[in-house]
């Protein structure tokens, strides 16, 4: 009877829990190890926190599927919020066809045009990680919203993103009639390095004389270089350099990825837009940081800067939430998109 037991708990161990295990192992490989500082929690609102759950850290960077799966995992589902049509497109860029997927409101037009840059870091992220960044935007403003799928290092390293953004901007003024733009002007807008997209191109399009851009959407951005020396000059990168989703550590891995090959730009106003020797005549400009953010003080320090040289700039920081908080369901989150619809309304 023993020998009976001792053979049948050995069936079930090889047949049903050793097989179970190999799966929990696998998918713990697949997502990535999930750590974090369960003492940052008390520092955030309720939803934040679960965010932070979900999706800490953010230091393996080596695989943009480990982010995609995160990701997913810890934005609201897309598809519950209405918006009236998509369509995915590809146009001809620099080094080949730039995707892009243009959202359009239930109203009817004329609209403003938001050209969105996702963030990720320069590599990883894209259309569908920011999809519900994308259609509350168009829910909540009734702007057409065009985001950018652009070229992601280590593969396509600088400059390979902001040449894709830039050409996105031209594309979409040549395009004004079809895309029902409302004044001829556009609007670029993007989160973290995004935002640094957005900063860099409205800068070129100022230099170039086109296109023209009226204002400009910067969500808790990275303007200056983000590698491990940037503590010199900001000290929320030591502040935050852990626990709260974006990690100093994972900071400088975008960076070297980013700069691969050109390291020596890093201060280059391409890279770190708040090294721009002239910052007059830039759009106006909507800036939003967050409280536990290692990337917090040089978006400060940028709409600082760009009110000094005469530009006129809302900025705002919310308290209690991490990076990346407008892919929470937080009381900041909604509070920001309602301002973005009111500055927008500005003339």
């Amino acid at each position: 009877m023993k020998n009976t037991l001792k053979w049948v708990g050995i069936l079930i161990f090889g047949i049903i829990l050793l097989p179970l295990l190999a799966a929990l192992f696998i998918y713990k490989k697949a997502v990535g190890k999930r750590d974090y500082n369960p003492e940052v929690l008390d520092n955030l609102e309720e939803a934040a926190q679960e965010y932070v759950k979900k999706k800490a850290p953010l230091s393996d960077v080596d695989s943009r599927y480990k982010y995609m799966r995160l990701a997913e995992k810890a934005i609201p589902a897309a598809k519950q919020i209405e918006i009236g049509d998509t369509e995915d497109k590809k146009i001809d860029g620099p080094a080949g066809k730039i995707p892009l997927r243009i959202y359009t409101p239930k109203e009817e037009g004329p609209y403003d045009i938001i050209i969105y840059f996702h963030g990720g870091g320069f590599i990883t992220g894209g259309i569908q990680t920011h999809d519900t960044i994308a259609r509350k935007l168009v829910q909540k403003t009734g702007a057409r919203v065009v985001s950018v799928d652009y070229r992601l290092a280590p593969e396509n390293p600088f400059p390979a993103a902001i040449e894709d953004a830039y050409a996105t901007l031209l594309w979409a003024a040549s395009h004004r009639t079809s895309l029902r733009n409302k004044n001829d002007q556009l609007i670029v807008a993007g989160d973290s390095t995004g935002a640094n997209i957005a900063a860099v191109v409205a800068q070129l399009a100022k230099a170039k004389g086109q296109p023209e851009i009226s204002k400009q959407i910067l969500l808790y951005p990275a303007t200056d270089i983000f590698s491990r020396d940037a503590s010199v000059l900001y000290p929320s990168m030591d502040e935050f350099s852990e626990g709260y989703v974006l990690t100093k550590e994972s900071l400088d891995k975008y960076f070297k990825l980013y700069l691969r090959n050109a390291s020596d730009r890093k201060y280059d106003p391409l890279v770190a837009p708040i090294r721009s020797k002239d910052l007059s005549d830039l759009p106006k400009t909507f800036l939003v940081t967050a409280e536990y953010d290692p990337l917090r003080d040089q978006g400060e320090a940028y709409a600082e800067k760009l009110k000094n040289a005469g530009v006129p700039v809302f900025a705002k920081r919310f308290d209690k939430v991490p990076h990346d908080f407008m892919n929470t369901e937080t009381a900041a989150a909604e509070e920001t998109y309602n301002l973005i619809q009111e500055f927008l309304e500005e003339k």
